[in-house]
């Protein structure tokens, strides 16, 4: 969820809230002054009614008035009077012309007129009807929540945006940037404190990053230059003692071990420096590969070169695949996995790999046991048949390639050896 997004959603929240509680609390506020007005409208009525009759009490008509009368007087013994209550109650009344009831306020009061009679006076004033305000109140505040959350989201899609454009850029030139690659410099303006903050931060940060990554690759590099002169040297040296120097047959076999040795020790330094440099992101140039061609002309290299084991070879191109990787990177991934599954291919074996669209699958029969699934993949595996003169990091070299353009490998077995990877 993006940043916007999720403070949008909290603040919508807060505002329902916030806007609900004012809802119910205005609500209430209302319909208490609502009533408060008519009863006050009512007692005004009252006072006028009684005082014009105790003026003239033939000016208004004694007794039970038509209902739609606003009022009613009515003529109550002593003792009723004295017990009698004044009350304001909600009722209804009968609208003719509408043929319908709606809601009325009244007010019942006692008092005694000039004649030393008591009456009973009813006065009804007709008022709002709850249910068409609450549900008039109901539609304008969904309407005000409606309103108030569009603007919401439109004023904070144009605030916050123009507020964190600085660090939108700033996230863009991150994912941009790679060790080691040509990363423009980190130019992010702001009169924010926090973002300016931030951008130094990050730029030491990312220059920190460098010098030590530059550290590391020009130590790999002197490393790997000051073992292979003198192990080139001592290889060298072995070759010329075997061939110019009179050796009996148990001292050429002591050569010949320590040639093999020291050939190892070349191969496992290239191969650990090629490690390296893959794991420290060093191979930025990519290119569209065409894995068909590559699997194909990969195929009949090896074939060559285990031409004396005599095994069949079969490709099956379901689909055209394709990878956007460095070019050396993806001859050594397939090199290593066509020379894995031809070397572990006993002669007159068979290596099959089926190539579709975004999956190759590398198989060879074989009568070795299964592999571990965990830990092939690991530096320095070694099976119960593994080759002496194998570095064992071979399949870790795969491992580290696929990870680096987030590819899947993986190994399983179906009686024969199998693996997948996925583009």
């Amino acid at each position: 969820m993006k940043l916007i997004h999720y403070t949008i959603g909290k603040l919508s929240v807060v505002m329902i809230v916030i806007l609900t509680v004012w809802a119910g609390i205005f609500y209430l506020n209302i319909f208490d002054e609502v009533w408060d007005e008519t009863d006050d409208s009512l007692e005004n009525f009252k006072t006028l009614i009684i005082r014009q009759f105790m003026r003239d009490t033939t000016s208004l008509n004694l007794g039970d008035k038509d209902l739609m009368s606003q009022y009613r007087i009515r003529q109550i013994s002593e003792e009723e009077a004295v017990r009698y209550r004044e009350r304001y109650f909600d009722s209804t009344r009968f609208y003719e012309t509408e043929l319908d009831f709606d809601p009325i306020r009244v007010l019942k009061t006692a008092f005694r007129g000039p004649n030393n009679h008591y009456y009973e006076l009813t006065v009804q004033i007709s008022t709002m009807e709850q249910d068409d305000m609450l549900q008039a109140m109901l539609m304008w505040i969904v309407i005000l929540y409606a309103s108030l959350l569009i603007c919401l989201i439109i004023v904070s899609q144009i605030v916050f945006r123009k507020s964190w454009r600085p660090f939108y850029h700033l996230m863009d030139w991150l994912r941009e940037f790679t060790l080691g690659g040509d990363t423009p410099p980190l130019d992010n303006p702001t009169k924010v404190k926090e973002f300016q903050t931030l951008n130094e931060t990050i730029a030491q940060m990312t220059r920190r990053s460098e010098k030590m990554y530059n550290q590391q690759r020009q130590f790999i590099e002197n490393a790997s230059h000051e073992l292979q002169t003198p192990l080139a040297v001592c290889q060298n040296k072995l070759e010329f003692l075997a061939e110019n120097t009179p050796c009996n047959e148990e001292q050429l076999q002591e050569i010949g071990q320590l040639h093999d040795t020291l050939r190892r020790a070349i191969q496992l330094n290239k191969s650990l420096l090629l490690l390296s440099r893959i794991e420290n992101g060093q191979f930025h140039e990519t290119h569209d590969i065409d894995m068909n061609r590559l699997v194909r002309e990969t195929a009949e290299d090896f074939n060559e070169i285990y031409e004396h084991k005599e095994i069949k070879t079969h490709i099956k191109e379901e689909d055209q695949c394709a990878a956007q990787m460095n070019d050396m990177l993806a001859h050594i991934l397939v090199s290593n996995l066509v020379k894995n599954a031809m070397t572990h291919t006993p002669p007159g074996g068979e290596v099959t790999i089926d190539i579709k669209r975004n999956e190759i699958l590398f198989s060879n029969t074989s009568d070795n046991p299964p592999l571990d699934p965990d830990r092939v993949f690991t530096r320095f595996y070694q099976s119960d048949y593994r080759r002496k003169d194998s570095t064992g990091l071979g399949l870790a070299i795969v491992k580290s390639i696929a990870n680096f353009y987030r590819f899947n490998v993986e190994y399983f077995h179906d009686g024969r050896h199998n693996f997948r990877i996925s583009l």
